[in-house]
């Protein structure tokens, strides 16, 4: 029988020093066959998936109710049957009000894909290279992706003889539906003025993935956009939902809740490793955004079933 593995990011190993924001890294499906599916329920009190990057894919399939994730610098609802597509080395996780949702998730390396010296590497390639940028969300109302993906996460669960051709035979599907359609936007094609301004996000973000254990002011931010303080905010908040302060600590709530799951460091050391200079002021924060305490968010985790990941 399958072992559905419920609750996806229970088991993060801890944050490795020099890479920058809470990368996980671990083993997907084995090294031939690089896939790995996940079952999540976010209305288990097990279940937790705080900001988080890797640099495989992503793809997500709502099984039922709606899920807010956050993707690289926004939130999106997802419906029963929406389809969302995470590239490599993007930010994402739980939003902060996440909803009900059963939902799963099978995570790939793009290598099984291209390097097979044939014309869809082209595209596939400019995928990986972030010079073709794939649609975050693919409604239900699409019904060729939507059986296209059904089928492959079928296979996924399955894993009946043969399974490795169905379920790369989905992937190249899902990737023809996708230029078919033309599901993505190439970087070229948008306004000056938009890449401008995801130029400026993209910096921004990154700056805060590596920088935010030290001490960022509004101006740091804002000299990285290469804007006035004033103006940065407007456009932060335009493109987040959340003012850059806002986004700051709830960016540093997520690399701690990481911190707490994956380590036994003491809680004031976690909170100024993680750019907080106050103690009571990071208590005030993490509440703000998790809704409990980190001493209970550190024994909730110690609570789960294991493993969550292999």
């Amino acid at each position: 029988m399958t072992k559905v593995l419920v609750n996806e990011y229970s088991g993060h190993p801890p944050k490795e020093r020099g890479i920058p924001g809470s990368q996980e890294k671990i083993q997907r499906g084995t090294v031939p066959f690089p896939i790995q599916y996940y079952l999540n329920n976010t209305a288990d009190p097990r279940y937790d998936l705080p900001v988080m990057w890797h640099t495989e894919f992503e793809l997500i399939h709502v099984m039922s109710g709606t899920y807010n994730i956050f993707l690289r610098d926004h939130e999106a609802a997802l419906e029963k049957d929406d389809v969302c597509f995470i590239p490599g080395r993007v930010l994402h996780g739980d939003a902060e009000r996440r909803g009900a949702a059963l939902y799963e998730s099978v995570v790939f390396d793009m290598d099984m894909l291209r390097l097979r010296s044939y014309y869809p590497d082209d595209f596939i390639s400019a995928v990986v290279g972030g010079s073709v940028l794939v649609d975050d969300v693919i409604p239900h109302a699409n019904e060729r992706v939507l059986s296209v993906v059904r089928d492959l996460f079928g296979a996924m669960k399955v894993r009946g003889e043969g399974f490795e051709f169905s379920v790369t035979a989905g992937l190249f599907l899902l990737f023809g539906e996708i230029k078919r359609q033309r599901l993505y936007v190439q970087k070229k094609s948008l306004s000056a003025g938009r890449l401008r301004q995801e130029e400026q996000m993209e910096a921004v973000i990154g700056f805060i993935k590596k920088e935010y254990s030290g001490n960022i002011t509004l101006e740091d931010m804002a000299a990285r956009a290469n804007l006035s303080p004033k103006y940065f905010c407007r456009l932060f908040k335009d493109s987040t939902g959340r003012s850059p302060i806002e986004y700051l600590n709830w960016f540093r709530v997520n690399m701690a809740c990481t911190r707490l799951r994956g380590s036994q460091d003491k809680m004031v050391d976690i909170a100024y490793e993680c750019g907080f200079n106050d103690f009571s002021y990071f208590i005030k924060i993490f509440r703000r955004y998790k809704g409990i305490t980190p001493l209970k968010y550190r024994n909730s985790a110690t609570e789960r079933a294991e493993p969550a990941r292999p």
